[in-house]
């Protein structure tokens, strides 16, 4: 849009302006040559009528002087967009200083124009014209660029061609958010004082002069304090470009207030997917009264009995299925997104209140799609949510291969709870020196860390950083370290079997036996029980190839490859036949957390199933 400045700047009639500073960025719709009688009927009807008007004045060059007064006190009685007086010979010295004095009092643009009226007035709407068709070009361009994706990003980059310089966006605290193309960092600081005014709201815009040229900073919005637009060239800006900055900063502050309003929305969920997940470890690793206190925070309080839910859709739609548990649950459930896996969802729901609605809503929720599959565990106690979860884990490897992509927990007993009682003292000599280990340095992880890593680490391998929220080399570099103080190789499975088992026994009270050996605690006739109860549906049809496979698997401490080549078939065919073991046996055996560790023992304990194959 055409402003004061344009038009002085592409005047050919000597214009010249009385008054300076901001006022000459108002903008002008149109010009009107007016008398002192029509500025009063104007100012009796509607003072604001010509807001954007340019009021061209007529005066006879002897008169003037006289007049000044009474123009001054007629023009005070509305408010112009700008005000041109056209007379024939120059004021004196003396009216010129009244009239500059009038003009920075009321705020309004004051000009001088030799010349005839009408000849003014033509130009004046000439060159309105002009700028307005041109502002509309680029209003077209700037709302073409602002509403495509991304539209700050773009909107600043055609921003910064138009103006062949640098534009850099300014949060409210001044800190350059985005820049196209990069401002060197004095720049910033040599523009400071600008920038200060501005964002604190103390001048909607502000220029200054730094070593590479001309800084312009605009305000984006109005309030006490705003982001702020900052353009820097070489040259100075002319009264086009300023106009331009002016358009961009309006489209600017509407696109850049929706942006953060969306970037702090998804903060808001960054942070409260991150409590839930709090949450979870707090009660994956004992600490119930936590995890209690930060549930009641943030609401729904947790259960005392629960049912885990895992429902696993692809990752883009897992805020819906978030909703849709929400809703099941009637807002009930604790719900979290996994933070190993992508596209899962972990639910810890009421086992009793609204558990009927919920175990209907989640069946129906699966049939929608053959991309959503959901496994449920069984009841259990808040304190045994570990327990939960790897049963939900397991009952979603079955859901994979049924029609209604739904599956519940399988129960065949839990190892570590048969083995409890009498294998404490087994269980924790084998941990005893990391639960006794004390780094070297404070910074380093100490003994807790170091469980919580391995733990971690035994559950889901991989997934552990993203689980423990660390690096990857983070990780590595734990492991080492766990190995070193173990005196053990944690890349045989049948050291990660036994850590584990010993780790889950150690989570439970400790019991009476005393038992040392692994032999002895493995040696009664209920784990005997456990470990045909794991293998039996391995043994009817397909027997020897089931067997011989996971056997196979297992003694190559659960690698592909190597097991595929012991078997003489691809590594796709391994992989194959252990998806159809974890249909048959309901357990997941690839992904982690995996019964691969049950049925190690499994079938150590039934001297790898040879009386099986023959009974």
């Amino acid at each position: 849009m055409p402003t004061v400045s344009t038009l002085v700047g592409r005047s050919r009639l000597g214009m010249r302006v009385l008054s300076a500073g901001t006022v000459q960025t108002h903008r002008l719709d149109s010009a009107l040559i007016v008398s002192k009688a029509d500025l009063r009927t104007w100012a009796a009807a509607h003072p604001e009528i010509l807001r954007r008007t340019l009021v061209i004045l007529p005066f006879a060059g002897g008169t003037f002087a006289s007049r000044a007064e009474e123009t001054m006190r007629a023009l005070s009685r509305v408010n112009a967009g700008g005000v041109v007086l056209v007379t024939a010979s120059d004021p004196s010295p003396r009216v010129v200083e009244a009239l500059t004095a009038w003009a920075r009092a009321q705020e309004t643009p004051l000009m001088l124009a030799r010349g005839e009226q009408n000849l003014v007035w033509a130009e004046a709407m000439e060159i309105i014209r002009e700028e307005r068709e041109h502002s509309a070009d680029h209003l077209k361009e700037l709302h073409r660029e602002v509403t495509r994706p991304d539209g700050v990003s773009h909107l600043l980059r055609w921003l910064a061609r138009q103006v062949g310089g640098s534009v850099v966006l300014l949060d409210r605290s001044g800190t350059p958010r985005r820049a196209f193309p990069a401002v060197p960092e004095n720049m910033i600081q040599q523009a400071s004082a600008a920038i200060e005014r501005v964002v604190s709201g103390a001048a909607g815009a502000a220029a200054a002069d730094v070593e590479a040229g001309v800084v312009h900073v605009q305000a984006l919005g109005a309030g006490s304090h705003n982001a702020a637009l900052m353009v820097a060239r070489p040259q100075r800006f002319p009264a086009s470009l300023r106009n331009l900055i002016g358009d961009a900063s309006r489209l600017l502050s509407l696109s850049w207030n929706v942006e953060e309003s969306r970037r702090r929305h998804d903060d808001v969920d960054r942070a409260e997917a991150q409590i839930r997940e709090t949450v979870l470890h707090l009660l994956l690793v004992g600490q119930m009264e936590a995890a209690h206190r930060v549930a009641e925070t943030m609401g729904p309080s947790l259960a005392e009995e629960i049912r885990v839910y895992v429902v696993e859709c692809p990752a883009d739609l897992r805020d819906r299925s978030v909703a849709e548990c929400d809703r099941a649950s009637q807002g009930k459930a604790w719900i979290v997104r996994c933070p190993v896996y992508a596209g899962h969802v972990i639910v810890l729901a009421p086992a009793h209140d609204t558990a009927d609605a919920m175990e209907r809503a989640l069946r129906l929720h699966a049939g929608r799609s053959a991309d959503i599959h959901v496994g449920r565990g069984s009841t259990v106690p808040l304190r045994d949510l570990s327990s939960g979860y790897r049963q939900a884990f397991h009952a979603l490897a079955t859901a994979r291969g049924r029609a209604g992509h739904y599956a519940e927990f399988n129960p065949r007993g839990d190892l570590a709870a048969l083995v409890r009682a009498g294998g404490y003292p087994w269980a924790g000599a084998l941990l005893e020196p990391l639960r006794v280990y004390r780094p070297d340095r404070l910074q380093d992880p100490g003994a807790a860390e170091l469980t919580a890593t391995l733990r971690s680490w035994l559950d889901f391998h991989g997934g552990a950083a993203r689980h423990l929220k660390i690096h990857r080399n983070t990780l590595s570099a734990r492991l080492r370290l766990i190995e070193h103080v173990l005196g053990l190789s944690l890349d045989d499975l049948e050291v990660q079997a036994k850590l584990h088992l010993a780790l889950c026994v150690l989570e439970g009270p400790r019991g009476a036996g005393n038992e040392t050996t692994l032999e002895r605690v493995l040696g009664t006739t209920d784990v005997r029980e456990w470990a045909a109860m794991q293998v039996s549906p391995l043994t009817g049809r397909d027997a020897v190839a089931f067997l011989e496979t996971l056997r196979m698997w297992l003694a190559n401490n659960a690698r592909l490859e190597p097991a595929a080549a012991a078997l003489g078939i691809s590594a796709p065919g391994l992989r194959k036949r252990l998806t159809r073991i974890e249909e048959v046996l309901g357990r997941s055996l690839l992904d982690s957390p995996s019964a691969r560790y049950d049925l190690w023992f499994a079938l150590r304990v039934c001297g790898a199933c040879d009386e099986l194959l023959t009974g």
